[in-house]
């Protein structure tokens, strides 16, 4: 068999923010044409759904009501109305107090921990996604498709964070990166794989457990311009794609919410305006 670069390299990075890769500068990322990625058909904008709608072409309903009911009582990351007395205890409550009510009465009710759930929905709908399409696909485990085992490890330091800190956390988060680069690299130097699909988590996670401001966010998406760069320099004559479910806004003590937004950004020219347009341009490839 020739080896040969692959055909397309897919490099998605939950919660990379459209503004900040503007803002920054960062050209490796913003390759030769990025847009913003319109998200209003997802009525929660939430990890598992939307990286797997991208496999799919589609968003999966009964995958996406699950989440309207969970957000009815969190509140978070939708346009769902939140029910009146879950928004009355965020206000009066602790978020210690409110995340151990949530954890110890509402996520059994509600049949477990919904990121746990549908982190390989795809398979168990037996959904056809477009790496199928191809004699030799490469990934590390992408949401909604084939990540419940790396969930599962970040769920044990997520759940330290509250009585522990997040620095344990941080650090975890850094080295899985570090360790998810190498099998990228290692990926492309074999020259195996026709299409690969490359996933981070660290911005997103970062974000949401770390405690970060914007300006101190930089030095990983500096880390990410050189990766994408060097992904550029390593595959001349492959398609690449550089994607996110969504994006990160700032606001006030460290807070961080996922934007109405995602990005997408090629290096032939190609945008698209909604995540599951993913699915199309693969396949005419």
């Amino acid at each position: 068999m020739v080896k040969k670069n692959p055909k397309i390299i897919i490099l998605g990075i939950d919660g990379l923010e459209y503004n900040f890769v503007k803002e920054w500068k960062l050209s490796n990322i913003q390759q030769k044409k990025y847009c913003e990625v319109d998200l209003s058909d997802y009525k929660v904008i939430v990890t598992p759904p939307i990286w797997g709608s991208m496999l799919t072409g589609s968003i999966n309903q009964e995958v996406m009501d699950q989440w309207i009911k969970r957000s009815s009582i969190t509140g978070d990351e939708s346009a769902v109305n939140q029910v009146w007395w879950a928004r009355l205890g965020n206000k009066i409550l602790p978020k210690k107090v409110s995340f151990w009510i949530w954890k110890r009465f509402f996520v059994p009710k509600m049949g477990g921990n919904l990121f746990e759930e549908t982190s390989d929905y795809i398979k168990q709908y037996s959904e056809r996604i477009f790496l199928d399409s191809f004699d030799q696909p490469w990934n590390n485990g992408i949401p909604g498709y084939n990540r419940r085992e790396q969930f599962l490890e970040e769920k044990e330091y997520q759940n330290k964070v509250f009585d522990e800190g997040w620095e344990e956390f941080h650090k975890y988060l850094v080295n899985d990166y570090n360790e998810s680069v190498k099998q990228l690299y290692d990926c492309i130097e074999r020259k195996e794989n026709d299409i690969i699909f490359w996933y981070t988590k660290l911005v997103d996670s970062i974000c949401h457990f770390c405690k970060i401001k914007p300006i101190d966010l930089m030095k990983y998406y500096l880390q990410l311009n050189q990766l994408v760069g060097s992904v550029q320099q390593k595959c001349p004559d492959s398609t690449i794609y550089v994607i996110s479910d969504h994006g990160m806004k700032y606001e006030k003590n460290a807070v961080w919410w996922h934007s109405d937004h995602a990005f997408f950004s090629s290096n032939n020219g190609e945008i698209i305006s909604k995540p599951t347009d993913l699915y199309n341009i693969v396949l005419k490839k």
